[in-house]
């Protein structure tokens, strides 16, 4: 497992998600606050900041913005290095057009729109499309729906995105579906796990009889996997996992 350098305590240079994370609320377009009920963990976003900070890439892509957090996080980053732009795709149900508002307005806020896209669709529909366009991101961070069957389906399609050296990164990965399908990508397909300071040691994990929940523990909110092969299976190819 590779070693990349420790997270940063704080939140990147920016005082907008630094402002979101102290007052845990967002700004609504009419100006109003609102308090967060969704987002990407500070410590999740530090560390993306740092990974992308050290590993620059042209394009990335979020499955799952809400309000913006782990967007601004991943903006900051590319703005900083001074390259690069943030596809989001999320369809933001009826009813929900407040979050997406609240998300545009703070990227807009942060000075970052301009290396910002928001595809307003479901994952599943608009990831072959960008696939068709000729997009291929190096980074692929997927934090949408965590039913195993929607993230798999992420997976799949972020794995034909992905070129080799590229990166997929689950977000909320300790919840029982998206380890599944962790799973599968370790027996499937041809990756490297990296360690960017977010896992938990055993010693540090409480110490309870269940062993899945020891090994959950072991891990951080988010896991990175970085693509070493493009591997094309045959036709009647099955591992179990």
């Amino acid at each position: 497992m590779s070693v990349l350098q420790a997270p940063p305590a704080k939140m990147p240079p920016n005082e907008i998600p630094g402002s979101i994370l102290k007052t845990r609320s967002v700004v609504h377009a009419d100006g109003l606050p609102s308090q967060l009920h969704s987002e990407t963990s500070g410590e999740a976003c530090c560390a993306m900041h740092q990974f992308l900070k050290e590993n620059p890439p042209e394009c990335a892509i979020e499955i799952g913005m809400a309000y913006g957090f782990s967007s601004l996080a991943i903006l900051t980053a590319l703005e900083e290095n001074n390259r690069g732009r943030l596809i989001s795709v999320d369809p933001y149900p009826p009813g929900f057009d407040h979050v997406r508002q609240s998300a545009l307005l703070a990227i807009d806020n942060a000075g970052l729109s301009h290396r910002h896209a928001h595809v307003h669709a479901e994952s599943e529909l608009a990831l072959p499309r960008l696939f068709n366009e000729g997009v291929r991101p190096d980074f692929v961070y997927i934090d949408r729906y965590h039913g195993f069957d929607h993230a798999f389906v992420d997976f799949f399609f972020a794995d034909k995105l992905l070129p080799v050296g590229g990166t997929i990164t689950f977000d909320d990965s300790r919840w029982r579906s998206v380890p599944r399908v962790i799973r599968d990508l370790l027996k499937h397909g041809h990756y490297q796990e990296l360690n960017v300071g977010l896992q938990r040691s055993f010693a540090s994990a409480h110490l309870i009889n269940n062993a899945c929940r020891r090994i959950r523990n072991r891990f951080g909110p988010s896991r990175y996997f970085r693509r070493t092969e493009d591997w094309k299976p045959p036709s009647s190819f099955y591992r179990n996992f």
